[in-house]
């Protein structure tokens, strides 16, 4: 946020309302409106008031969130200390607080201090980490082991991975066994990677599919409960439903020649006709009911405008009526049958998952592990649980004042332990005589896009109200606040944000509040803006030309994305070079490389395609934000290192090694060595290591390597091979700075491996190469590249010229649509659901149609949310 001289006074008023200790607060706050400088502002107003540090909790949703915040909090207190009285006066009626008088300058001095000094400081964590702390302090009343550690997302994947195996293993054993049989089941319907996928998400989605069988009373329970949602009986079969389809009372298998050749008498369309009942007939299973329905309904799944023509129904009446009471017959049965599969599946599923669920868990407890999603399950409990109220107690009197900052990415079990947190700030004498106690949350429900974490946006609105009732009951004071002004966007932004969610239906999507379409005011100063919109790329028409001389895995030059990447390119140079300005009005600077954003939907051709377009040009690029470590080039040559060390004849993995900047050869010092050997690679290396320096340098090298790999754990090795060989510097020379997250990142995860298991080398890659390990890079910093990243990963952060490059696919393309959940009558949407795996097909059950719509809502206002996001990172 860049710093503004002209703040209007409504703004500096609703600062001020919003960060005053002595009432608490909802707000709701534009994008770039200065939310962290308002919720920091309130923290350091509450510690002038004469709160304790350790009565203040702040809840937020990242490490980073929390560190940004803490920071500026010790920077701010810090810079007190050193200011005269004039300034400082300056500085504490910024905060919101009244003007200042002696002792509360003296008090301002010893804030910084005192933030240092207090045991346990100021508790600035996010919700996971708070859950933590409470489970160590109380490990028997949660019913945790006492010394647990949390369990990461690479051990997690690890342990559902042998749990899998287990039950699969379990399976092929007992064929005949309730888990052997639904994975016959499940097996016939997905294929492996889908259904291992769909089993880990009915695992971990304990909130629902499993809490559901629990709830029910048990798998048989859950099975007849989906029955009947699914409006079937538990009784009903599919082999009769099919049998029942071909063999009706109006047209059976066995007329369906004799009909064929009816159909032969008459025109093209009914010659057609006549070929689907013969192919229907001479297949059998799930081809011939599909190609049997194919007579009766259109590939979209609709019924035929027409079953024959005008002229051969005219001469074949009887066929008229038989198609006819056919055609009406086949929908509720093809709906049966339907319901029938999605309820063998599901409870195919069920079986499985309950079972890889009952695996994952023992060796959890067995290990004394908790995931992220335990974290806050055994922390509500606890708080939940009447027989540990002294917990309660003790939290009551620890903490006075609460914070949640980006309270629209809070799900709603996050929500229940803070309710559980600040259930006596308004009970009984829970505001202790003399103690004020807040609650104070701060979020815009349009950036809610965290979904796939649990996140609720509509839970936004529905805690603010609570909150409200609950405050104002007590006789405590609330206030709801809301940040319109932008100190980031210029007014053409801005007006442009408020015309594209001007219309209601667009508005509803991203908005629970009904009082109109949100709005958006500009500061006086702020820059001019202006927006640039482009024609589509479209794809060019190309000769045809034979598979095999086609490129292999080559993405084409005339594709959109690359001729959209270069014209990205060539207006990054044009802005440069022509010098443009960017800044607030008042403070003008030319543009730099780092203040370009460029946002994509998902990391795919795109997104790729503006990378290396980038590079080839030699603009200087931040990478990729995330990245698969064991796919970054450093982490691959060092795997291969490994690989020719550990294998002496793996001639390839030497190449490679070779080529690397680890050793610096190129082709033409292979081509030297390599193609008349008459043994290995590495004893050609040595044989010609005598007659060149730099095949002696490489050759010397890699013996060195070989001996300290012998004797040295995989960090040891790879610490000194990076560090005291310089190998690091070797790859940053060749890469660039990108690179040094990936080998921090790799260095990492083998001193982890040395914690857990023997530390050979050969262990360790085997491990790397099993893994699925993310590196996600910090762009919020200070180095002058352009940045290309996904819009997830560009909340919170702001550019002076921003690329929306991904705007034109589908909200729903990147959605798996596996489980749907399907509230049961009129229960609470929040609660319970009965959990159907109803495979990506667009032919399901009303019930399921129906669930799958708000499905498919969500989605698109999910979609919205990020085209939000997208639109307001733009700044000065």
């Amino acid at each position: 946020m860049s710093a503004r001289r002209e703040i209007p006074l409504a703004v500096r008023e609703a600062q001020a309302r919003a960060s005053d200790p002595g009432t608490s607060a909802f707000v709701a706050a534009n994008a770039g409106a200065g939310k962290t400088h308002v919720l920091v502002s309130r923290v350091i107003r509450l510690l002038l008031d004469g709160v304790s540090p350790e009565k203040i909790l702040c809840i937020t949703f990242t490490k980073a969130a929390a560190a940004n915040m803490a920071q500026r909090v010790f920077e701010t207190l810090g810079r007190w200390v050193t200011l005269d009285d004039a300034a400082l006066d300056a500085a504490i009626l910024a905060t919101g607080a009244a003007k200042p008088s002696a002792k509360t300058r003296q008090r301002a001095r010893e804030l910084f201090a005192c933030a240092l000094e207090t045991p346990g400081g100021l508790k600035v964590q996010t919700i996971h980490a708070l859950c933590t702390r409470l489970l160590q302090q109380f490990p028997f009343e949660a019913n945790v082991p006492a010394r647990f550690a949390v369990l990461d997302d690479r051990d997690q994947s690890e342990m559902m991975e042998r749990a899998n195996l287990a039950v699969l293993l379990e399976a092929s054993r007992a064929p005949d066994s309730a888990v052997g049989r639904a994975l016959a089941t499940a097996m016939a319907y997905a294929a492996d990677v889908t259904f291992k996928e769909v089993v880990r998400e009915a695992c971990l989605s304990r909130e629902h599919f499993i809490a559901w069988a629990g709830q029910a009373g048990g798998l048989e329970a859950a099975r007849m409960q989906l029955a009947r949602t699914l409006g079937i009986t538990d009784d009903d079969k599919l082999a009769d439903i099919e049998r029942d389809i071909v063999d009706g009372p109006h047209l059976p298998r066995a007329r369906w020649k004799d009909i064929a050749a009816i159909f032969m008498t008459g025109s093209k369309s009914d010659h057609d006709q006549a070929n689907r009942l013969l192919a229907a007939f001479a297949l059998s299973g799930d081809a011939q009911l599909e190609t049997y329905f194919s007579v009766f309904l259109t590939q979209g799944q609709e019924p035929r405008k027409s079953l024959f023509t005008k002229k051969l129904g005219d001469a074949q009446p009887g066929l008229v009526q038989t198609l006819s009471d056919e055609a009406a017959r086949l929908p509720a049965l093809l709906e049966k049958r339907r319901a029938v599969i999605q309820r063998d599946r599901t409870a195919a599923l069920l079986i499985i998952a309950s079972a890889v669920a009952s695996h994952y868990r023992a060796e959890k407890q067995q290990r004394g592990l908790l995931d992220y999603d335990d974290l806050i399950d055994k922390t509500l409990a606890m708080l939940a649980n009447v027989s540990s109220g002294w917990v309660h107690y003790k939290l009551d009197r620890g903490v006075d004042h609460v914070l949640i900052d980006e309270a629209q990415d809070t799900s709603p079990r996050q929500w229940d332990i803070v309710d559980r947190i600040i259930a006596e700030f308004t009970s009984g004498e829970g505001a202790r005589d003399g103690v004020r106690r807040t609650i104070f949350a701060v979020g815009d429900e349009k950036q809610s896009i965290f979904s796939f974490q649990g996140a609720a946006p509509r839970e936004f609105d529905h805690r603010r109200r609570e909150l409200e009732r609950r405050f104002t009951h007590a006789g405590s004071r609330f206030a709801q606040v809301s940040f319109k002004h932008s100190f980031r966007s210029g007014r053409a932004i801005l007006n442009s944000v408020d015309r594209v969610f001007r219309d209601a239906a667009i508005y509803k999507s991203i908005h629970a509040i009904d009082n109109g379409y949100p709005l958006h005011e500009a500061l006086g100063d702020a820059a001019p803006s202006l927006i640039d919109l482009w024609e589509l790329e479209k794809v060019e028409e190309r000769p045809a030309i034979e598979g095999w001389q086609a490129p292999f895995d080559a993405v084409s030059e005339t594709s959109p994305q690359v001729k959209l990447a270069r014209r990205v390119q060539a207006e990054i140079a044009a802005l440069i070079a022509n010098g443009t300005m960017t800044g607030p009005a008042n403070d003008r600077r030319p543009l730099r490389y780092g203040d370009i954003l460029v946002l994509v939907r998902r990391r795919e051709k795109t997104f790729n395609a503006v990378i290396q377009a980038l590079k080839y040009a030699g603009i200087p690029v931040a990478g990729a934000d995330r990245l698969k470590l064991t796919e970054h080039i450093a982490v691959i040559d060092l795997m291969h290192l490994a690989d020719a060390l550990l294998l002496p004849r793996d001639d390839l993995a030497l190449a490679v090694a070779l080529k690397s900047p680890l050793f610096g050869l190129d082709d033409d010092d292979l081509m030297t060595i390599a193609p008349d050997r008459s043994g290995t690679l590495r004893s050609a290396l040595r044989e010609c290591a005598g007659a060149d320096a730099k095949l002696k340098a490489a050759h010397d090298r890699l013996e060195s390597y070989e001996r300290r790999a012998v004797k040295d754990t995989p960090f040891t090795f790879y610490a000194w091979l990076l560090g005291g060989d310089h190998g690091r510097a070797r790859i940053l020379a060749r890469l660039g700075p990108e690179a040094n997250d990936a080998l921090d990142e790799f260095l990492d995860l083998a001193l982890t491996y040395e914690r857990k298991a023997p530390a050979s080398l050969q262990g360790f890659v085997a491990w790397l190469r099993a893994a699925d390990t993310d590196v996600k890079r910090d762009m919020d910093i200070g180095r002058d590249e352009v940045r290309v990243m996904t819009v997830h990963g560009a909340k919170g952060l702001e550019a002076a010229v921003v690329f929306m490059v991904d705007t034109t696919t589908s909200p729903s393309d990147s959605q798996r649509l596996r489980l749907i959940r399907m509230p049961q009558g009129n229960a609470d949407p929040r609660g319970l659901s009965v959990n159907v795996w109803a495979g990506a097909k667009a032919d399901d059950p009303a019930a399921v149609a129906n669930a799958r719509a708000a499905m498919l809502t969500d989605t698109e206002d999910e979609y919205r949310r990020l085209l939000y996001v997208a639109m307001t990172r733009a700044a000065d």
